[in-house]
């Protein structure tokens, strides 16, 4: 019952408890009145509880919380608390998708793997040995 939306003095039927309404606050995914008889509607009683039985999720990351550090601690353990993201920053802010044959993918997968680099390391590896053979 995701973004329902609330009507207010509306005869219905509770999709959920099979109870009938008049007159009571509906609510329902449906955009409008006009368009209510489309879809599910669910009385408050209902509502209610499904609210209650979702778990309370939040969209943060969890991160290790390493306390406040002593005042005479150095600038060190205060870069604990930096984002691992941060430390590995590349500048490769653009996305790039492609769809690539299966041989072709097993072939870079090989490389990368004896290299051990990362698939866009050998991407631009690629790229940078094609442009000195282009330039000759």
């Amino acid at each position: 019952m995701n973004q329902l939306n609330q009507f207010v003095k509306v005869d219905f039927m509770c999709d959920n408890c099979q109870e009938e309404y008049e007159q009571a606050t509906a609510y329902s995914p449906a955009p409008n009145l006009k368009q209510l008889k489309n879809y599910h509607t669910y009385c408050s009683n209902c509502v209610e509880i499904s609210e209650e039985k979702k778990p309370n999720k939040s969209n943060r990351k969890k991160t290790k919380d390493f306390g406040v550090p002593p005042t005479e601690a150095s600038e060190n353990l205060r870069s604990l608390e930096i984002d691992k993201r941060t430390l590995r920053k590349t500048n490769r802010i653009h996305q790039f998708n492609t769809s690539v044959s299966k041989e072709w993918m097993a072939k870079l997968k090989a490389i990368s793997y004896e290299e051990r680099l990362k698939y866009v390391e050998v991407l631009e590896k690629s790229l940078e040995c094609y442009e000195k053979h282009r330039s000759k």
